[in-house]
C-alpha cells in the first residue's frame, strides 16, 4: 500500500501548461486518497505556497512513497529521480528536438538535448513510463520502457469561458501556442497568403502566444508576412489573459496548426470547446489528440491548405460534423475519465492508497 504519490518537475511557472497539468494531477491523486506534494527546482514566486523546493524531496519521502516526474526538458532533478528508491514514474510530455532551437535560442537547445539524454537514462529505471499521448509512450517504448500507460490531461477549460464560436466576417484563422520554430508559423503565413490570393481575400490570421525568447524567429516571420503581402493581415497578439484568449476563440472561423512537433497540444481541445473546427498538420501527437475531431493534412502545400480552410469556412454541414466530433472527443478528457486512467496506471505497479486492495 502507498500513502503518498508526490510530483517532481523542473520549472513550476505561473501560467505554464505543464504546471497546470501538475496541479490537475495533484487534485486527482488526492481524490484517489493519496497524499501528494509538488516539488520543483525553479519555482515562480507566485506559486511558492503550492510546492516545495526539489532539494527537500529526498528528506520528505517515506518508504513506499511513489514519485511522478513531470518531464518536458532537461533538468538536474532528473538525477534526483534516478536516486529515489520507491516507485518511480516518468510522465512524459515530450521534448522538442533541439535542432529547432539551435539557431534561435542555443540555451533552450542545450536544455532540450540534455533532456533527451536524461530521458534515455530514466526510462529503463522507471517502474512506470506514462505519457500524455500515445506518441510520447511510443518514444519511451523504443527506449526500453518496461511498463507504459497513456494518461492525458483533464480538459479543464472553464477559465476561458467556452461558448459556441460566432465566426467573424471576414474569416479569422487562429493559432494559439508558444511562438517557436517547431510550431511552423511560417507555414500558416503562407496559407494565409494563398487563401487571400484565392477564395478569401480579406481573411486574417491571429497568432497568440509568448515569444519573449524567440525574437529572431518572430522577426523572420514578420519579414516573411511582409514579403508575401499579408503583413497587415497577421495579428500578433503575444501572451494574452484568459478572457482575451476566450474572446478570440469565440470569433474564430478555423483553428489552424502547422506544428511539426507536439507532445499533446491543449489548444486543440480549447478549439473543440468553442466549436471551432480544426485543420492541422498530421505530425507528432496531433493525430492522437484529435482522434478524428478535425481535418488532418499530410503535407504543407499552401494552396491545398487554403482550399481546405475555405471549404471548412463555407460548408456548414462539414463544420457541424467537425464540431460534433469535437464534442465527442472532449468526453475523453473529463476528470472522471482521466482519474480512472491514472488510477489504473498506478495500480499496474501496485501503487494503491492505504486501505484499498490492489
Amino acid at each position: 500500500m502507498t500513502r503518498a504519490v508526490h510530483q517532481l518537475l523542473s520549472d513550476f511557472a505561473f501560467g505554464d501548461a505543464m504546471g497546470a497539468i501538475t496541479l490537475q494531477t495533484q487534485g486527482l491523486l488526492r481524490e484517489l486518497d493519496f497524499e501528494s506534494t509538488i516539488y520543483a527546482d525553479v519555482i515562480d514566486p507566485r506559486l511558492r505556497d503550492q510546492c516545495k523546493p526539489a532539494r527537500q524531496l529526498e528528506r520528505d519521502v517515506r518508504d513506499g512513497d511513489a514519485v511522478i516526474y513531470q518531464m518536458g526538458i532537461g533538468s538536474p532533478v532528473a538525477h534526483l529521480l534516478a536516486r529515489m528508491r520507491g516507485p518511480r514514474i516518468v510522465m512524459y510530455h515530450n521534448i522538442t528536438p533541439p535542432a529547432y532551437f539551435r539557431d534561435t535560442n542555443p540555451r533552450v537547445a542545450a536544455r532540450l538535448a540534455q533532456g533527451r539524454e536524461q530521458l534515455a537514462m530514466l526510462v529503463p529505471r522507471a517502474e512506470l513510463c506514462a505519457g500524455v499521448s500515445r506518441f510520447n509512450v511510443e518514444e519511451m517504448r523504443l527506449l526500453g520502457a518496461r511498463r507504459t500507460a497513456v494518461v492525458p490531461p483533464v480538459a479543464d477549460l472553464a477559465h476561458l469561458r467556452p461558448r459556441s464560436s460566432v465566426p467573424s466576417s471576414p474569416p479569422l484563422l487562429l493559432f494559439v501556442s508558444r511562438v517557436a520554430p517547431n510550431k511552423r508559423h511560417d507555414d500558416l503565413i503562407r496559407v494565409l497568403a494563398a487563401l487571400r490570393a484565392t477564395a478569401q481575400p480579406d481573411a486574417r490570421l491571429a497568432i497568440v502566444g509568448r515569444f519573449d525568447d524567440t525574437e529572431d524567429y518572430v522577426a523572420a516571420l514578420r519579414a516573411l508576412a511582409d514579403d508575401l503581402g499579408v503583413g497587415d493581415a497577421v495579428e500578433w497578439k503575444g501572451r494574452l489573459g484568459n478572457e482575451q484568449v476566450g474572446d478570440l476563440y469565440a470569433q474564430a472561423s478555423v483553428f489552424v496548426s502547422a506544428s511539426e512537433h507536439e507532445g499533446f497540444s491543449v489548444p486543440l481541445l480549447e478549439a473543440m470547446a468553442f466549436d471551432v473546427p480544426v485543420v492541422a498538420y498530421a505530425a507528432g501527437a496531433v493525430p492522437d489528440t484529435l482522434d478524428g475531431a478535425g481535418v488532418l493534412l499530410g503535407h504543407k502545400d499552401p494552396l491545398l491548405w487554403a482550399a481546405v480552410v475555405d471549404r471548412v469556412v463555407r460548408d456548414g454541414a462539414l463544420r457541424s460534423a467537425l464540431v460534433a466530433q469535437g464534442h465527442r472527443r472532449l468526453r475523453d478528457f473529463t476528470p472522471d475519465t482521466v482519474r480512472a486512467r491514472l488510477a489504473d496506471a498506478l495500480a499496474s505497479i501496485d501503487v494503491v492508497p492505504d486501505g484499498r486492495k490492489p
